[in-house]
This record gives C-alpha cells, sequence and structure tokens, in this order.
C-alpha cells in the first residue's frame, strides 16, 4: 500500500493494454471449501491464474468461489494440500489483492499448510468502490464470515498472515471478535499510523472537503524493482486513484486502536527499517503497548511490500516466520 504519494515513484513507460478481470466475478460460484475443484478451471480464471502466476504444484487441489458479508460479494481462493498440518489465512495490503500475493500462498504451500487468501472490499475480484471502506471493522467483518464459513472443513490449527492494513484487519478481528481460532498470527509492516502523519494528517483534512478521489502515487516501497513497475503499468487490477473515505476510516482506526483493551495473545510482528509508508517506530509501540507479549523482528533495509521483498530481506522475513510458526 502507499499512502497519498510517497516521495520515490515509479517511472512513466508507455501504456500497455491490460487484460479486463471486470466480469470474471459473476462466473464463479458460491464458496464452498468442501468442493475443491480437481479439474480444469473456468477459462477466464485460468487466464487470471496464468497472468498472475497463481499456479502451485505443492497444492493438490485448489478452489475459488464467492460470499457475501458486510454488504459485499468478495472473492476467495484457497489451495490445499495433501496431508496438511495446518492452514494459513492471509489478508492483504491496501491496493493489493490475491494476485500479487503469490510468495505468501507458496510460503505456507512449501510448509505443508493448506492456505486461504481472499480480496477485500474494492480489491482485487471483490465488489465495492475501488480501494474504499467506511471502517476498518468491515474488514473484521468480512473475514469473520470467511472463518465461519471454513469452519469444520479445513484442518487446524489455523494461522493468520497480515500485510499492512491486512496487519490491521487481524489487529481489530483479535480485539473486537469473541471466536478466536488463530493459533499463529504473523504481521508483515502493519498498519497503525502512516509515515510522515504529521504533515499528511491536513492534507487528508483540508482535502476530504473538495477531493473525492485524489490520483495514486505509485511508490516503490520494495527493492524489486521489476514488481514495481507491473504493480504500477501491467497490472489491471491495481487502482489508479485513493479513496478519501479510506483515509477517513483509517484516521477512524489511528484513533481507537490504541484505546483497544490489552491482549495477551503472542503475536509475531516484522519490520523494516527502509520502510516510508507506515510510521513503524510509532505502530510497533503501539502495538506492543496494547499486545505486551508480541515479538517483534527488525529487518534492516527492508522495504513496506515485505512479502515481495529481495534477497537477503526475503531471508530474514522467512526465517522470522519460520521461527514463529514452529515455536
Amino acid at each position: 500500500m502507499d499512502l497519498l504519494q510517497d516521495i520515490t515513484t515509479v517511472e512513466h513507460s508507455p501504456v500497455i493494454r491490460r487484460p479486463d478481470y471486470s466480469a470474471l466475478r459473476d462466473q464463479l460460484p458460491e464458496l464452498d471449501f468442501s468442493s475443491a475443484d480437481e479439474g480444469p478451471l473456468l477459462p477466464a480464471l485460468q487466464e487470471y491464474r496464468n497472468f498472475y502466476n497463481l499456479h502451485f504444484p505443492q497444492a493438490s487441489r485448489t478452489g475459488v468461489g464467492t460470499f457475501a458479508a458486510a454488504g459485499f460479494e468478495l472473492v476467495a481462493q484457497y489451495w490445499l494440500v495433501e496431508k496438511p498440518r495446518g492452514t494459513l489465512f492471509i489478508c492483504h495490503g491496501y491496493f493489493d489483492h490475491t494476485g500479487v500475493y503469490g510468495p505468501a500462498v507458496r510460503f505456507g504451500l512449501e510448509r505443508d499448510l493448506n492456505v486461504v487468501i481472499f480480496d477485500f472490499p474494492g480489491h482485487g475480484l471483490s465488489s465495492g468502490e475501488p480501494v474504499a471502506i467506511d471502517t476498518f471493522l468491515q474488514y473484521r467483518q468480512v473475514l469473520q464470515v470467511l472463518l465461519q464459513k471454513a469452519r469444520d472443513k479445513l484442518s487446524g490449527p489455523w494461522h493468520a498472515m497480515g500485510q499492512s492494513t491486512g496487519g490491521a484487519a487481524l489487529l481489530a478481528y483479535l480485539q473486537y471478535s469473541r471466536w478466536q481460532p488463530f493459533d499463529k498470527i504473523f504481521l508483515l509492516a502493519p498498519l497503525v499510523r502512516p509515515a510522515r502523519w504529521h504533515v499528511r494528517k491536513w492534507m487528508y483534512y483540508l482535502g476530504r472537503f473538495f477531493l473525492v478521489a485524489p490520483d495514486r502515487g505509485f511508490n516503490i516501497n520494495t527493492h524489486d524493482a521489476e514488481f514495481a513497475r507491473r504493480q504500477a503499468h501491467r497490472d489491471p487490477l491495481q487502482s489508479r486513484v485513493i479513496s478519501m473515505r479510506w483515509l477517513g476510516a483509517m484516521v477512524d482506526w489511528l484513533k481507537t486502536f490504541p484505546a483497544t483493551a490489552k491482549n495477551p495473545k503472542p503475536i509475531l510482528v516484522v519490520q523494516g527499517t527502509g520502510d516510508e509508508t507506515v510510521s513503524w517506530r510509532y505502530n510497533m509501540r503501539a502495538i506492543r503497548d496494547r499486545f505486551p507479549n508480541s515479538r517483534r523482528v527488525i529487518i534492516r533495509g527492508a522495504r513496506h511490500q515485505m512479502i515481495n521483498e529481495t534477497q537477503p530481506y526475503r531471508h530474514q522475513i522467512l526465517k522470522a516466520l519460520d521461527d514463529w510458526l514452529n515455536r
């Protein structure tokens, strides 16, 4: 995710024709984890997965489907292994979607975990105004409905991974939901407060009166320059604007999270020092204050898009995740 606009942006390049996946959601069945498809995929779904390289030889079966929650129609995808040691649920970041989380899916499958990931409202293949939300608690709501649908159908123990806004969604779930099915929680560069908020808050408070959907700035938030270029120029599911409604929800989250109850749940927070998207020092203090048993791992030089970082950052990130998973 990138908030408002970052200083360093991806250079301009010629416009490249992007495939159109706008009608794909209407072709998908209702989500049902008990009917993973072993046969050929829908042609449109096959094209989508080819484009984003979402084919994983570690999975024995795969499935996709829609579910309704919080007034939205969401799209979830899952990959199942032959002898699962558990299930990993993944929550993506702002502007992101399932298509760019192949490394996260691969992480789970290579560790013999079933993997489930869904597109947030207004993201990827899910419905909703582009990248908009009224409150971060809606992220918690849709995650809760997804978990209920998976109940008694996917092997335990259950684990959860959240990047940036996805990390905020998991924090909201932990703080506001009675049912707590997760064993291990992995938060990558979680969002509480964005970077340079002392400046950006005035941009928000003034802009909300006359800006509806300001242009998004594509910032280089990983050392993988090719990934950044794909995001900016070749990904058809990337929003070209930022939502003022989402910014309002983020402001509310910034105020409400530090006031939530202390939670004894052990969680892992992995953060890079090269992150210029979130105010990571503040965020780690705020999370540690609410989750006193959390473990913090600092990756020197790693940027915000941690799940799509390059080596040697990726090696350090995966080691931190493995250490926590096997703890």
